[in-house]
């Protein structure tokens, strides 16, 4: 078991206002269904070759779903199948799991490309050169929305993008962060937890076993759900053992969840 400062520590909201959406394993995030339910438009930094949480997402909300990935350009796709289809031909690939990750292009393109609700951008978020920011993409599309919900997992590039984030914190729902480097970034992860308490609360958190080498060792990765305090008021104390059971699942199906306690 791994302790975590106070500040970590999610206010309690029931289990059964709470639902998994994505994959069972990595790229699956617990958020608040109300949360979902009330946000009319998603956007997701970080896709990469799984958009299960943005599809479960787009079930669950009908909302709008703008994706920002740099990574999956024709190039990455093209070498994907090329080396699919190499297991394919060598009897590598048989399950239908497998098969569909041959394919997967096609879905990419009816979920982002087909249906008009969605849209993709071969974009990288950040500052700099070739970036975008979180403040050009709110002025450019949602200046006068406030029920966005926000899901971020860009390998480290988040805290590029946390003052973004707190400026901005009135329009978000709900967000869903994954922090990395953990150790050597830990104040700057409370300031911002602080600095966005105000708009919203911390409703969840799971650790990332595929950032420990061995068990009980202090994790590099966490992932976070905050929701806004209007939807959750709940003044319960929470006494909750963290991984929740049923809801949270290991990123890595190899090693057991990480247990999590927090200071009082």
């Amino acid at each position: 078991m791994v302790k975590f400062p106070k500040e970590f520590k999610p206010i309690f909201v029931d289990n059964e206002d709470l639902i998994r959406l994505g994959s069972i394993d990595d790229g699956g995030y617990v958020v608040p269904i109300e949360t979902v339910k009330s946000s009319d438009t998603l956007i997701s930094f970080g896709i990469s070759d799984n958009w299960d949480f943005e599809k479960d997402f787009f079930k669950k909300s009908s909302a709008n779903i703008f994706a920002y990935d740099y990574s999956i350009d024709n190039n990455f796709w093209l070498l994907k199948f090329k080396n699919d289809l190499i297991k394919f031909l060598q009897l590598k690939i048989f399950k239908p799991k497998k098969l569909y990750k041959m394919f997967q292009y096609v879905d990419f393109l009816l979920f982002f490309r087909m249906n008009k609700k969605n849209r993709f951008f071969l974009k990288k978020i950040g500052k700099g050169k070739n970036c975008i920011s979180l403040t050009e993409i709110i002025q450019n599309f949602f200046n006068n929305n406030k029920k966005l919900f926000l899901k971020v997992d860009i390998e480290g590039f988040e805290y590029e993008i946390l003052e973004d984030i707190i400026l901005y914190k009135d329009k978000f729902q709900g967000i869903v962060i994954e922090f990395h480097n953990l150790t050597k970034n830990f104040n700057k992860i409370i300031e911002f937890i602080n600095k966005i308490s105000s708009s919203l609360h911390l409703v969840h958190i799971h650790a990332n076993n595929y950032s420990v080498k061995e068990i009980d060792k202090f994790p590099e990765v966490i992932e976070l759900t905050f929701s806004k305090k209007t939807i959750h008021t709940n003044d319960k104390s929470n006494d909750k053992d963290y991984p929740l059971k049923n809801l949270d699942h290991p990123n890595s199906k190899r090693s057991p969840d990480i247990k999590i306690s927090f200071d009082i």
